[in-house]
C-alpha cells in the first residue's frame, strides 16, 4: 500500500514539474478571466473564496501556485473528493492559472477565536514540526504550498488525518512523513491555532 502512494506522489512530483515547464511559455494568468471561469465554484467555495461549508476550503489568499497544483491534482484523479475530478476535467491549464489568480487577490479569511489553551498548546506542535519552515511564518502558504490561516478547523483536522492515514497524498511525502506521528489531540490543536491566525 505504501508502495503505491509513493509511487502517485512520485508520479505528482513529475506531472507538476511538466506543467511549471508548460507554464513558464503560457500565457500570464487573468484575474478577471479567472473569475468569469469560477462561477462555477461559487456554490462551494464562495465568489470572496470563503466558503459557507465547514467541510469545504477557504480559497482566498491561497498562493496562486497551490490553488493550481491542487486543481492539477484533481484532474489528474490523484486528489479525490467533493467531485472535484469531474469539475476539473473540463479545465484547461491556462483556466487553472486564471481561476488561481482570481482566487488568491482576495482578502484572507479572518481569524478566528477559539481555545487558547488547544492554540497554544498547536502553536507548540507547529513549531515542533516546523509547520512554518514550508507553510510561512503564519502559516500563510508560499508558493505550492497551501494557506493554512483562517481555514475552518473541521477541513483541516479532515486533511491532516487523510495524509496521517495515506488516503490522501502529498507532492513528495513531506506531509505525509510530518502527519504520521500526530494523535487526534494533535491534529485539533493545529487546527485550532490554524484558524486562530489571520
Amino acid at each position: 500500500m505504501r508502495l503505491i502512494h509513493k509511487t502517485k506522489a512520485i508520479l505528482g512530483v513529475a506531472f507538476f514539474n511538466t506543467f511549471l515547464v508548460a507554464g513558464a511559455m503560457a500565457a500570464p494568468p487573468d484575474a478577471i478571466a479567472g473569475k468569469a471561469k469560477a462561477q462555477m465554484c461559487f456554490a462551494c467555495h464562495g465568489e470572496n473564496g470563503l466558503s459557507a461549508a465547514k467541510d469545504i476550503p477557504n480559497l482566498a489568499a491561497q498562493p496562486p501556485l497551490s490553488i493550481t497544483y491542487q486543481l492539477i491534482q484533481f484532474r489528474g484523479e490523484q486528489r479525490k473528493g467533493g467531485g472535484m475530478e469531474a469539475i476539473t476535467q473540463a479545465l484547461s491549464d491556462q483556466d487553472m492559472r486564471n481561476i488561481a489568480a482570481y482566487f488568491s487577490a482576495l482578502p484572507p479569511p479572518p481569524a478566528q477565536s477559539g481555545n487558547a489553551d488547544k492554540i497554544a498548546n498547536g502553536q507548540q506542535i507547529a513549531g515542533t514540526q516546523y509547520c512554518n519552515s514550508c507553510h510561512g511564518s503564519q502559516l500563510q502558504g508560499q508558493k505550492h504550498i497551501a494557506r493554512l490561516a483562517g481555514q475552518s478547523p473541521e477541513y483541516l483536522m479532515t486533511q491532516l488525518k487523510a495524509i496521517r492515514s495515506g488516503s490522501r497524498i502529498d507532492m513528495d511525502g513531506t506531509m505525509g512523513s510530518a502527519a504520521r506521528g500526530l494523535s487526534d489531540e494533535d491534529i485539533e490543536s493545529l487546527a485550532a491555532y490554524a484558524t486562530s491566525l489571520p
